[in-house]
């Protein structure tokens, strides 16, 4: 078994494993005309207090800009593909009502469509091609003079989403030679996972430090840079503000019990270490260099305790991690709401950007990764993923989280929370696995410490939101890392499951991975509703068994067998028969009004499992082919 450092390093090199990856998994989403107007540049030798805005563009005028400085330009081998735009996107995987809501969205926006750039239309029809074209190309603004006003940020609203690799295309960079070279690269999407729509989103990067060696020739532009085939970047409202003298951001804030970044929503009391790591990211936004930096993060809730961490001092431009692994007090159950603030020697003059909220629960009847529910108010961000998510993947993928055990827990079941378009007919098996064999390369998904039998997603599953998986007795973890995951089946999409995906706090690595069946594992980036049940109070672990009714008068035999088997039942009836291997996959199915004899002899040698289930109740047995 892997010990915790382990698993850190594993979880970092399949961060950058994936990272390297280009497979072209591709989510279905299911079913200009130009007015000139006029703008007056601010007089670039008017003193300014922070706040002013030095630059503003609505794209009201397209390329022509409506900034009062000048025209936009574009660069790279496929920079024709940025164009100003009117209405949403389209393609193979897009579809209009993914428009971006930015504030002037109703005079133009400028977009690199690259969807639906790589689809071939016949018919009317957008087809994505067998080898889709990775897209290069870069919008870049009029060159500015920004002697006066050297300390600025640059705003602007966005939406976008791409696939399929860990880290984003999107990037802003800077020039200071009117866009000779580009040697500053800053993030334009960091926080966002891949495959993820997140909405309009209002993005700011600090330029005080990329434009310090000579602002009076400064460019800066969106580059989508070639490691991306889908979907779209779409970008409007595009300002340059003076930065105020002092003002700290913080960008981020953190509580991780286990030390080591991963955020857990619902936490068992047995399973917090003596300190939990606490602290954020802090952005000086201002013109001046900020002293005695310090991240205070004030926890409310049944236990209330306080953490200040000193930083020390902070340059202008510059982000800095300020954290510390903080002696925890006795925690009891409830709900605990964190408060992050940074404060510096100086007075902050933007004190609405000071602080960040965070929330966990102590709970010993759940230990999950999602915090679904327990979110700070209006900050939770969900969505779905599941068996229509990605090409081939109808049965058999595999959603997996991680979770640290620090002392011995005993797991009942898995608690599944279910996305509203879940389909009626599909079925779950749940497992325990040790990270080694999810490591190996490709990854072992045969090797599991427990499983489920197959279970049913039944009507009311869908109408209630959640499955409740059981194992066939409670398991025991001992202090050791463990993913619990789900393996979906479809039945070839005629039933998709979709499990809710928790979009609010970014987690590490792969604390949070997708199987793709015959393929490969993935970060996911997030945290699957996939929770594991300590107490089985309420659920139907709590009288071990799942959720629906057990099939009473099935035999089989002979078992072991050579590849004969009779099954036997006591009531004639309509019959679904499914023999699943031990990745779950079906290799033979039949129906049948009663008692039947099979032939799996063409199978391979190994262990089985026979689900044998009518319109109202299932049962599974194990069956051994010699």
């Amino acid at each position: 078994m892997n010990q915790r450092y382990l698993i850190l390093t594993s979880l970092l090199m399949a961060g950058t494993v994936v990272a390297q990856q280009s497979h072209e998994r591709l989510q279905k989403v299911m079913p200009a005309d130009q007015t000139v107007v006029s703008q007056t540049a601010p007089a670039p030798d008017v003193a300014r207090d922070g706040g002013d805005i030095i630059f503003n563009e609505d794209f009201a005028n397209g390329f022509a800009g409506n900034n009062g400085f000048g025209a936009w330009t574009t660069s790279g081998p496929n920079g024709n593909i940025w164009k100003r735009s009117l209405t949403g996107p389209v393609g193979a995987y897009s579809v209009p009502t993914q428009k971006i809501a930015s504030p002037t969205v109703a005079n133009g926006f400028m977009a690199f469509w690259s969807d639906s750039a790589n689809c071939m239309c016949s018919s009317g029809a957008a087809n994505w091609p067998a080898s889709p074209t990775e897209w290069d190309g870069a919008l870049e603004s009029p060159e500015l003079n920004l002697t006066a006003t050297p300390s600025v940020m640059l705003q602007w609203s966005q939406r976008l989403r791409w696939c399929c690799q860990t880290i984003s295309p999107h990037a802003v960079e800077v020039s200071t030679d009117g866009g000779q070279t580009w040697p500053v690269t800053l993030e334009a999407a960091s926080g966002i996972a891949t495959n993820n729509d997140p909405g309009t989103q209002t993005r700011q990067v600090m330029l005080t430090a990329a434009i310090a060696t000579n602002p009076a020739n400064v460019k800066f532009r969106f580059h989508h840079n070639p490691t991306a085939a889908a979907y779209h970047w779409q970008i409007d409202d595009v300002q340059l503000i003076e930065l105020f003298s002092d003002d700290m951001k913080l960008d981020y804030a953190f509580l991780s019990h286990t030390g080591t970044g991963e955020e857990y929503g619902r936490i068992p009391s047995q399973q917090f270490y003596p300190t939990m790591l606490m602290g954020g990211d802090v952005i000086n936004n201002g013109a001046q260099a900020q002293s005695n930096v310090t991240v205070t993060v004030d926890v409310a809730g049944p236990v209330a305790f306080t953490a200040i961490i000193n930083g020390g001092a902070v340059d202008p431009g510059v982000t800095s991690t300020i954290q510390e692994d903080h002696i925890l007090p006795s925690l009891t159950p409830g709900l605990y709401s964190a408060t992050a603030t940074v404060s510096a020697d100086n007075p902050d003059q933007v004190p609405a950007n000071n602080t960040y909220l965070r929330n966990f629960e102590v709970n010993e009847a759940r230990y999950s990764l999602d915090g679904i529910g327990n979110h700070p108010t209006g900050l939770e961000s969900t969505g779905t993923i599941g068996t229509s998510s990605f090409t081939d993947a109808e049965d058999g993928l595999v959603l997996l989280n991680y979770y640290q055990v620090r002392s011995p827990l005993t797991v009942h079941g898995l608690e599944i929370r279910l996305g509203s378009t879940t389909v009626a007919g599909g079925y779950v098996i749940a497992h325990l696995r040790d990270t080694i064999p999810v490591f190996e390369t490709p990854p072992n998904m045969t090797t599991v410490l427990a499983e489920t039998d197959p279970t049913d997603v039944t009507a009311l599953n869908v109408t209630n939101g959640v499955m409740y998986v059981c194992f066939p007795s409670p398991v025991t973890l001992s202090p050791n890392g463990y993913f619990a995951s789900v393996s979906l089946f479809s039945n070839a999409g005629a039933s998709h499951i979709r499990v809710v995906d928790d979009l609010t706090v970014p987690e590490p690595g792969i604390t949070s991975a997708i199987y793709i069946p015959n393929d490969d594992l993935y970060s996911n980036g997030n945290a699957y509703a996939i929770r594991l049940i300590l107490d089985p109070a309420g659920t139907a672990c709590a009288v071990g068994i799942n959720e629906q009714d057990e099939l009473q008068g099935v035999s089989m035999f002979p078992n072991p067998t050579n590849g004969l088997v009779s099954v036997r039942m006591a009531t004639p009836g309509n019959y679904t028969i499914a023999v699943l291997d031990l990745l779950g996959q079906t290799v033979f199915s039949t129906r049948t009004n009663g008692s039947v004899d099979l032939d799996l002899s063409k199978q391979a040698k190994g262990v089985y499992m026979v689900r044998i289930s009518s319109a109202d109740a299932s049962t599974v047995q194990r069956l051994t082919l010699n």
